[in-house]
């Protein structure tokens, strides 16, 4: 009986042994399949990642060009309305005194001798020639910014486009120089030369380039880029990192080797950071306080692979005074550099203008006061000095208004015009506004 039932029971085991034999072998390409299916959407995860970042790049890129052709549009108007006011200025000024001196000599001419005629030559002269040279000065600024400000617009508009072929040349001479670390150095540093030259930095005043300092301790250092900044400070910029890492992340195929490839790559940039602690550049800027280094890797995709493979990096680096950054990031911060210079000689023009303008101011009140004088000496011609200060200071538009204005504007003057003079002056030209509505 035992023996009957133990045969069937033996067969449907075969069958079922056979049946799991043929599952396996049935599923195994499925599995292979399945599994080439998940390598295939991590890589079209990856690449929708990159892709996205790329965006946010761009975007970012455009709303610094609206910024800048906006700063630029602005200070181009408010340039115009201010050479336009000092020119219109500078004329009325001008043709004011050319006939004030010339109506002086034809109404006093018997009167006066001609010792007082060369007195009142020599006051006028040294004012004539303050006001050619404020003129002149004038003129230079104006051009000088037109031609600033289209030099900058111009940039503006390449920014992108330099960018994106200094990133595309990178890539054909990383794969060039391989693993060559001598190569992959100078080649970094001519990358980030490049980018220094289309910065609009001028080389020697605003940044220097491999120039040996020696630090408080005596050791002799040679950073690739002194970027110099107004108010004595500086940033030093440093371009040697090997790329060896990355090149074979990039060259290789299977996903493990190159995820180590790119850990070493991490790495790599890890330890030139820690060798940027010890080099004592915080020594060589001499009277000048250096903020912070720029680490700048030449080849933007392996700057952008450390990013994404140690997003902690960037938090780690802000304690530690060092900015890691690609050719893009360096382009965009060194032409904000060269706009900050341009401002900054803007103001000092500026200055200079407001100076000039406070000699002339000066120079009138010396006329103002000698003609005063000869007032009170020469009562033969006390007529012709009445009209003459008339002239000056009453009636609308007066020269006295008219120079009190210019030091009300910032003109930095010495004296100040006597205040009952300065009074009288500004009712006649309140009074003269009032005829004329």
């Amino acid at each position: 009986m035992m023996e009957a039932l133990l045969l069937p029971i033996l067969f449907v085991l075969l069958v079922l042994l056979c049946f799991v034999v043929y599952r396996i072998i049935r599923d195994a390409p499925l599995k292979a399949e399945l599994q080439r299916l998940r390598s295939v959407e991590e890589e079209y995860r990856a690449m929708a990642t990159r892709l996205e970042l790329k965006s946010k790049e761009l975007e970012e890129l455009k709303i610094r060009q609206a910024r800048l052709e906006a700063d630029i549009s602005n200070e181009q108007r408010s340039a115009a309305e201010r050479t336009t006011m000092m020119q219109e200025t500078e004329s009325r000024l001008k043709i004011e005194f050319e006939n004030l001196s010339n109506r002086i000599f034809e109404e006093r001419g018997k009167a006066l001798g001609q010792e007082n005629r060369e007195r009142l030559e020599a006051l006028l002269q040294p004012l004539r020639e303050q006001l050619d040279a404020y003129r002149k000065r004038i003129e230079e600024v104006h051009d000088t910014d037109t031609v600033l400000s289209g030099q900058l617009i111009e940039e503006v508009r390449q920014l992108q486009r330099l960018s994106g072929r200094v990133s595309d040349e990178a890539n054909m001479l990383a794969r060039a120089i391989k693993g060559e670390s001598k190569k992959q150095g100078d080649w970094g540093e001519m990358i980030i030369e490049r980018v220094f030259e289309a910065s609009g930095l001028e080389k020697g005043r605003e940044y220097i380039a491999q120039e040996s300092f020696r630090t408080e301790h005596g050791l002799l250092k040679r950073p690739d880029f002194l970027v110099l900044l107004p108010g004595n400070k500086a940033v030093i910029v440093d371009s040697k990192v090997s790329l060896t890492a990355y090149e074979r992340f990039c060259s290789l195929d299977d996903d493990e080797q190159r995820q180590s490839a790119l850990n070493d790559h991490v790495q790599s940039v890890r330890r030139h950071i820690a060798e940027l602690q010890v080099k004592e550049y915080s020594d060589i800027g001499g009277n000048r306080t250096l903020d912070f280094v720029i680490l700048c890797i030449p080849l933007e995709p392996a700057w952008q692979a450390v990013m994404q493979a140690d997003p902690e990096l960037m938090y780690d680096l802000a304690g530690k005074n060092v900015v890691l950054c690609g050719p893009a990031t360096l382009m965009i911060t060194l032409k904000l550099i060269a706009q900050i210079w341009r401002r900054e000689n803007e103001n000092r023009n500026a200055e200079l203008i407001a100076e000039k303008a406070g000699k002339i101011y000066d120079q009138v009140l010396l006329v103002f006061d000698a003609m005063a004088d000869a007032r009170k000496k020469l009562s033969g011609v006390s007529d012709s000095f009445d009209l003459a200060l008339k002239r000056i200071q009453e009636g609308r538009g007066n020269l006295v208004s008219r120079v009190e204005e210019i030091r009300r504007l910032g003109a930095k003057v010495n004296r100040q015009i006597p205040a009952n003079f300065a009074a009288d002056a500004e009712n006649e030209e309140t009074k003269g506004e009032s005829e004329a509505l």
